[in-house]
């Protein structure tokens, strides 16, 4: 079995950043997902990001998330899992436009 994807963001600056690209290009490709280290991100920031998120996702999304196609499809199964973690879902999206202006019923703190 290979390694899960793992990039380290300080190799992007000199002269390793061909083969980072290349090994983050692998892994959109191959994975799908990777998780990047040395990105400058300090811990109490995602901590925060997903403390909020947890929380605005289940006042507000949870049954609309549950109603989506791509959920449907674990109706069959749902009788058989017992611990699904709806609030661990993240959509990522490339370069995003900020669309927070449309998002219903978000505090103030995670604006």
């Amino acid at each position: 079995m290979e390694n899960f994807p793992v990039i380290n963001m300080k190799n992007l600056n000199g002269d390793k950043r061909a083969s980072t690209m290349d090994i983050i290009k692998d892994a959109c490709e191959n994975w799908g997902f990777f998780e990047l280290v040395n990105h400058g991100i300090p811990h109490e920031m995602m901590d925060t990001v997903e403390r909020l998120t947890k929380g605005h996702y289940k006042k507000c999304m949870e049954q609309g998330f549950k109603e989506l196609v791509a959920s449907k499809a674990l109706e069959g199964v749902q009788a058989e899992i017992t611990d699904m973690d709806w609030e661990s879902t993240f959509f990522l999206r490339h370069l995003p436009v900020s669309n927070i202006s449309q998002v219903p019923d978000l505090d103030d703190e995670y604006r």
